[in-house]
């Protein structure tokens, strides 16, 4: 095994219905990169998959007639295949929907509930299904629009469990000073200081209760 090693992922799509050019524009880059890596002497881990669960599928598998997980496996079906026919050269696939992602995201929403990261709060806001996104009135555009998709957002009010991000803004914001390559290109670094850190951070909603399909909260159920 080389001493050098390389982790490589695409995004974890979602796969609300079958992928397009887009996808296969992402995944072909990060294949040859993983390929340019290999013939260089890395040993190299190159990780694909699918972010199974959400509203939006469940919406999307209920308009359809069949239950969520069989929507997605079918999905997730065809997504392989393509995958295969592009010659894709991924070491894991990694589903959501897998006992193996349930029980490490579990353990980790345990360890942060246990040190008092994670606490319950009522949540009211907007919310993008389509985007599986809350956002703040400062960040939606005119008319109650959603800034990535330009849809109409709607009001949710429910019971959630929050991630204490806030907590660790400043520790985030000089990492990202000390550490002038940790994120890349440049512009993404200023955006994510002067549009994230700078203005302050607000604390993260981890979880959902306006539908089912999704991981269960460990401690709650």
């Amino acid at each position: 095994m080389s001493s050098k090693t390389f982790y490589i992922s695409t995004p974890i799509y979602y796969p609300s219905d079958k992928l397009h050019i887009g996808h296969s524009y992402t995944t072909v880059a990060a294949d040859a990169m993983a390929r340019f890596k290999r013939l260089t002497g890395y040993d190299v881990w190159f990780l694909t998959g699918t972010d199974e669960h959400g509203q939006k599928i469940e919406r999307r598998a209920s308009e359809a007639g069949k239950l969520p997980q069989v929507f997605v496996d079918e999905i997730v079906d065809w997504t392989k295949e393509l995958w295969k026919i592009l010659d894709i050269s991924y070491d894991d696939f990694i589903r959501t929907s897998e006992e193996r992602h349930k029980k490490a995201i579990q353990a980790i929403f345990q360890k942060l509930y246990d040190q008092g990261d994670i606490y319950k709060d009522k949540y009211e806001g907007l919310y993008c299904t389509p985007c599986e996104a809350f956002w703040t009135e400062r960040q939606v555009q005119e008319g109650n629009l959603c800034p990535d998709c330009g849809r109409e957002v709607e009001i949710v009010a429910e019971e959630s469990y929050f991630f204490k991000m806030s907590k660790y803004a400043s520790r985030l914001y000089q990492h990202i000073l000390d550490n002038e390559d940790f994120i890349q290109p440049p512009s993404r670094k200023n955006e994510m200081i002067n549009n994230f850190l700078k203005p302050g951070l607000e604390e993260l909603c981890v979880s959902r209760t306006s539908f089912k399909w999704g991981v269960p909260v460990p401690f709650d159920k």
